[in-house]
């Protein structure tokens, strides 16, 4: 004899979860990680001048330039990671 099984049951999504699927807007994440990712670019462009015009250390080991770099990507990180838990609670 077949028993119910207990738990939720499978339909279509409910109201809510569709506003908050909708709310999540692809196009203005590739903007924000692209523009962080832009970023990341220019800091290693500037220290590569810096280091062309006479700058007494190399780009590649310029500190300050990978920790500018670093925060720029933990931004994008952060971008993706907070749109994958958006998606989650859908």
């Amino acid at each position: 004899m077949n028993q119910p099984i207990p738990g939720p049951r499978p339909g279509p999504p409910t109201p809510s979860a569709v506003a908050e699927r909708a709310a999540i807007d692809p196009a203005q994440i590739q903007r924000d990680v692209r523009e962080y990712t832009a970023q990341v670019d220019e800091v290693r462009r500037a220290a590569q001048d810096r280091h062309d015009l006479g700058g007494d250390t190399d780009p590649g080991v310029d500190l300050t330039t990978l920790d500018a770099q670093a925060d720029l990507l933990e931004r994008a990180h952060d971008v993706l990671t907070a749109t994958l838990e958006q998606l989650d609670r859908v």
